[in-house]
């Protein structure tokens, strides 16, 4: 029998979870921190937190709600958007996550990790 994870990814614009219609508009579907913790209680295996407008606007990731996501939740955290330096990485591990997903800034500055 395979071993089935769950996995659910939080797509983060400013405060808020989003979600794409028809992959064009954003719809705003709840908090971050409610909307993780409610995964964590019905049994999620991981989350994904991904800033999906940081690198568009090149900001950073807002780093205290990151750490308010992640301080009621136990299970591993992936988290990207707006990563742009061994700085941001050592930031975002220290706000919660166990793993950090580069891509942006990381296919353009290959040489920077």
């Amino acid at each position: 029998m395979k071993n089935i994870r769950i996995i659910p990814k939080l797509d983060i614009k400013g405060p808020n979870v989003v979600k794409p219609i028809q992959t064009e508009a954003l719809r705003v579907v709840g908090n971050p921190k409610e909307l993780a913790f409610r995964y964590y209680e019905q049994g999620a295996d991981e989350l994904i937190y991904l800033d999906i407008v940081a690198s568009l606007y090149r900001r950073n990731l807002d780093f205290d709600l990151l750490k308010s996501v992640a301080e009621n939740i136990f299970i591993p955290i992936t988290v990207g958007g707006g990563i742009r330096s061994i700085y941001d990485i050592n930031n975002v591990l220290r706000s919660g996550a166990d793993k950090v997903a580069v891509n942006t800034y990381a296919v353009k500055h290959p040489d920077s990790y």
